[in-house]
């Protein structure tokens, strides 16, 4: 080694201590840009899965209004469902269409509130998850 580049060898080394790794202040600051980050995203995520439980409890009203319709239309075993304006039907009421094995008891469940059912509307024929 020349006597140039053993001086500049020990200017980078004056303290005697090779430098490793990060420091406490910049992983303080990875960390709070990733938390910033999270908090930008996080709500329009929740937002979107709200949106497609909504459209998936749309799609299963069709779905549903569509057995219901062929239920009544063909009654197998006698089987029917009664429908009446602005009534709430649960999975129970809707039992008929397990027991004629057009879906299964999991395929009723509303997907917007689990807790709630469907509602027929006589003016569009149609059911809609109940609010």
């Amino acid at each position: 080694m020349t006597n140039a580049q053993m001086t500049i060898e020990k200017q980078n080394n004056s303290s005697g201590l090779k430098r490793r790794g990060f420091t406490l202040i910049e992983i303080l600051i990875v960390v709070v840009i990733l938390g910033v980050l999270a908090a930008l995203v996080i709500p329009g995520v929740v937002g979107a899965m709200s949106d497609a439980n909504t459209s998936a409890a749309s799609a299963r009203a069709s779905q549903i209004t569509t057995m219901v319709t062929r239920l009544n239309q063909f009654k197998p075993g006698g089987a029917t469902i009664t429908l009446t304006n602005a009534q709430s039907y649960s999975t129970t009421d809707l039992n008929a269409l397990v027991t004629a094995k057009y879906c299964s008891a999991e395929d009723l469940a509303n997907q917007a509130d689990a807790t709630k059912g469907w509602t027929w509307n006589s003016a569009t024929s149609k059911f809609t998850p109940t609010p």
